[in-house]
């Protein structure tokens, strides 16, 4: 199938698809290694982690979440000309993707930040940290899964705008609102709540993301 996409274009993609690797693959490392190790070490080895370690694994977590915004927009504008191109794949994708970007500079870079340097409030901000953390590798999965549907996907039922400009039958759809609504209510939590204590554990993190996923997953294809 003839994309129409220049050399341009598909370097811009690949950038994308590496950029967006290394940042889930950081969230990752963070949420399901990095905290378990730190709660096992001493004070002493624990400061050598957050001093050595941690602020590499911040500049490239925070620059290739960056690098994932910018290009994935560019991408949204270069795939316009495409018939139903705006389905609700990409549009419940790139609402992850901004709340992840979002979480990522805005909460889990500036508490990281306080922590290292050892703030009178690093402590609160662990928990903070902590709690982005964990919702950023819950957000990982469906995003991986809906980028690989919109990638793959031949035929889009319910698009939420035509090539004319004027909108598509998506916007009444049960699973396009169901879906934000349950996006919604884990960022909200995030934002003015307080991490849950079953999210503590990482296969409960883990358990979340696949069913978040599936379900997802289940309704695009049942659409």
């Amino acid at each position: 199938m003839t994309t129409g996409f220049t050399f341009y274009d598909e370097a811009i993609i690949l950038l994308f698809a590496i950029s967006l690797i290394f940042w889930i693959g950081l969230v990752f490392y963070s949420c399901f290694i990095s905290q378990s190790v730190l709660k096992n070490l001493n004070e002493s080895d624990s400061s050598k982690y957050l001093i050595n370690i941690q602020p590499k694994v911040m500049w490239y977590m925070r620059w290739t979440a960056l690098i994932s915004f910018i290009v994935s927009i560019y991408i949204l504008s270069l795939i316009s000309d495409i018939p139903s191109a705006y389905n609700i794949g990409t549009s419940l994708a790139s609402l992850i993707l901004t709340f992840m970007f979002l979480n990522t500079w805005l909460i889990i870079w500036r508490k990281q930040k306080r922590i290292i340097s050892r703030t009178t409030d690093a402590k609160k901000c662990e928990e903070r940290y902590d709690h982005a953390i964990r919702v950023n590798a819950i957000f990982a999965f469906p995003l991986i899964g809906l980028i690989i549907y919109s990638a793959q996907a031949k035929e889009v039922v319910n698009p939420l705008l035509e090539l004319d400009g004027s909108l598509g039958p998506g916007w009444s759809s049960f699973i396009l609102w169901g879906s934000i609504l349950i996006i919604l209510l884990i960022q909200t939590n995030l934002v003015f709540g307080k991490k849950p204590g079953w999210l503590n554990k990482s296969k409960n993190v883990l358990a979340l993301g696949i069913v978040l996923i599936l379900l997802i997953g289940l309704l695009l294809r049942n659409s």
